[in-house]
């Protein structure tokens, strides 16, 4: 008898680590969409966990998922991703090829003001816009393109989760 409760008490425990391990992980690599992201002239990779789930209560910008919908809650800290949608972006688009846009972020894992959520602010095409400008890389490009009227920011009020996961290709 005594062999049969620890056997089973050894069964349990492997159980629960294995399930324990894989709740871990988190949402399932299938779920998360990986965007590329300028910061500082380098591309990093941000992770929208269940972006590609058809979970009803996730944020919706256009046609893109982004995970839970943090909208309602406006407490920071919170950092700024830019979304430039201008003629000459190249990084993310619709599955149709519309609303082709670049990301810059405002700051990422080590640097000061990084949260991996992130409030929206969309750019888009001045009266002064000129394509030769793109890409822009880095929040510094952006606000002197704001500066000089080649963009214009309107902050779309939308906040979401997504951590930064290292630099692309490394």
């Amino acid at each position: 008898m005594l062999r049969k409760l620890i056997t089973f008490s050894i069964l349990g425990a492997v159980f629960l680590f294995v399930v324990g391990s894989a709740l871990a992980e988190g949402p399932p690599s299938t779920n998360i969409e990986l965007e590329p992201s300028y910061y500082n002239g380098e591309v990093y990779l941000l992770a929208i966990p269940s972006a590609k789930s058809s979970n009803p209560n996730q944020a919706v910008f256009a046609c893109f998922n982004l995970g839970p919908d943090l909208t309602d809650q406006t407490t920071g800290p919170y950092g700024t991703l830019y979304v430039i949608l201008a003629p000459g972006a190249t990084q993310v688009a619709c599955p149709d090829g519309s609303l082709r846009h670049d990301h810059v972020l405002s700051a990422i894992p080590g640097t000061p003001g990084y949260s991996p959520r992130w409030r929206i602010i969309l750019a888009t095409p001045g009266d002064a816009f000129d394509p030769a400008i793109m890409p822009l890389t880095s929040t510094e490009a952006v606000e002197v393109a704001v500066a000089s009227g080649q963009l214009v920011l309107t902050d779309t009020g939308i906040v979401f989760n997504a951590p930064v996961i290292g630099q692309a290709g490394r």
